[in-house]
């Protein structure tokens, strides 16, 4: 913050300076509180779709009981071990190596193409050498 001597005997620029960076602090905060509160909304919203498909199944085994009807047995999703966001970053990571190995077998694909070229190139020539 600002002293009382800076605010009295420095330059009133130093004032807007303070305030503007105060502003904009402040502004971060926010930003990052709603960013929080989004991502605990989210986990709870997840959690809670969870909890709905499993009483949904319970539910519908129950009355397939009665009915002698097919048991519903679909794997219900867990609650994710890692915050989404690492999840995210290790799906990047798994996607660029694919596309790496992708790249690797296109250029090898590309450089066997050319030794194919090389070797029946070299047949013509024998080829007409023998001719």
């Amino acid at each position: 913050g600002m002293s009382a001597e800076e605010f009295w005997k420095d330059d009133p620029q130093l004032f807007v300076s303070y305030r503007t960076s105060f502003l904009n602090k402040k502004k971060r905060q926010l930003e990052e509180e709603d960013y929080k509160s989004w991502l605990r909304g989210l986990y709870t919203h997840d959690g809670n779709s969870i909890l709905l498909l499993s009483f949904r199944q319970f539910i519908s085994n129950i009355l397939a009981g009665f009915s002698k009807g097919k048991r519903d047995t679909q794997k219900l999703p867990n609650y994710p071990e890692k915050p989404y966001s690492e999840k995210q970053k290790e799906d990047k990571k798994i996607q660029t190596i694919k596309e790496n190995k992708y790249k690797e077998y296109e250029n090898s694909l590309i450089y066997y193409g050319t030794l194919k070229q090389q070797y029946e190139q070299k047949l013509k020539e024998k080829s007409k050498k023998g001719e």
